[in-house]
């Protein structure tokens, strides 16, 4: 009689493996930015000063300067001007009108006018109290305002720290790719260890 014999292997499944670890690591140092700007003072004191203006009075006196007395002329002329323009035009209307009549003797006219000019009696004017000189007096004064410096600390931290990391594998592979024979035997089973 014949015997059908089987043997069979079944596959091996390995797992080849390496665990993850770390090489270094280190915590990167913060950066700290620092300004220093050094406090001052800044203080200083202005000297004292007089300042003395005796232009009124010296002007009370007649002693102008130019720009016054520039001004002063400029407005005695215009007014002589116009005051002379209307005395010789009412003149000149009064001897057009009147010069044919009888009686109208002009050059005695004008011979009495000049005598009373000149016989005028000389007036005295009256002076008001001459102004006396302005004074300002500056105080000595401490100006300035103080500096009072800056110190500041800024502090950059780093979020990340410094790692090297190793990462850890794993590798499958076929140990033994297993197998299924069969085969035939004559009278009995054939027996392996």
């Amino acid at each position: 009689m014949l015997y059908l014999n089987t043997r069979h292997q079944l596959p091996q499944i390995s797992i080849r493996q390496q665990w993850g670890h770390f090489e270094s690591a280190s915590v990167n140092p913060a950066t700290v930015h620092t300004e220093n700007k050094q406090a001052r003072s800044n203080k200083g004191i202005t000297q004292s000063s007089v300042e003395i203006n005796n232009y009124p009075s010296r002007k009370a006196y007649g002693a102008r300067n130019m720009t016054d007395y520039s001004a002063e002329l400029a407005q005695r002329g215009n007014s002589d001007v116009q005051s002379g323009i209307s005395k010789r035009t009412r003149t000149a209307w009064t001897k057009i009108e009147n010069a044919a009549k009888p009686g109208n003797d002009i050059p005695s006219q004008y011979k009495s006018e000049m005598m009373s000019k000149y016989s005028k009696a000389n007036v005295l004017v009256q002076f008001n109290l001459m102004p006396g000189p302005s004074i300002t007096a500056h105080e000595s004064r401490v100006v300035g305002e103080p500096d009072e410096g800056d110190v500041t600390a800024e502090i950059e931290p780093v979020y990340s720290p410094n790692v090297r990391y190793t990462p850890g594998s794993a590798e499958t592979y076929l140990e033994n790719e297993g197998f299924i024979r069969n085969w035939v035997s004559e009278g009995h089973y054939d027996i392996y260890a």
